[in-house]
């Protein structure tokens, strides 16, 4: 019985650490954006719903894509969750090559995008045309 306690407790202790390990390594993307006049909500719905299935289907390392929108429907919230730098360099050259940049670039007005976490410099020059605002994990869980 104590070796099936203490095996548990190892394991319970790596699996806290290893996902702690992953933590230290995320990038997020935080966007604030406007939906630009003439978006009907149909397509906005239709383009949030083919891009979260596109990313789902084809990114395995992005573990959060949420698009968050107000009561009047005109501001989105887009949170972005990356399991490295990597991960999300990987993301912003998907996007740049898919046929949902142009389609998104002109129903939303990006007015805030934070990049948080470790960044690597590739990932800054990558996304250099849509945010120089990097910030730098200080501590946290």
């Amino acid at each position: 019985m104590k070796k099936i306690i203490l095996v548990t407790f190892m394991l319970i202790t790596f699996n806290l650490f290893a996902g702690q390990a992953d933590l230290d390594n995320q990038i997020v993307f935080y966007l604030d954006m406007e939906v630009n006049e003439g978006t009907s909500d149909n397509n906005l719905t239709a383009l949030v719903n083919d891009l979260v299935k596109t990313v789902k289907e084809t990114e395995p390392e992005t573990s959060g894509y949420q698009y968050f929108i107000s009561p009047d429907q005109q501001k989105v919230s887009l949170v972005e969750i990356y399991e490295s730098a990597d991960a999300a360099l990987f993301h912003v050259e998907s996007f740049l090559s898919s046929s949902h940049k142009d389609e998104f670039l002109n129903t939303f007005t990006i007015t805030n995008f934070q990049v948080l976490g470790n960044s690597t410099e590739q990932l800054k020059i990558a996304m250099q045309d849509f945010t120089n605002d990097h910030r730098s994990l200080i501590d946290g869980y």
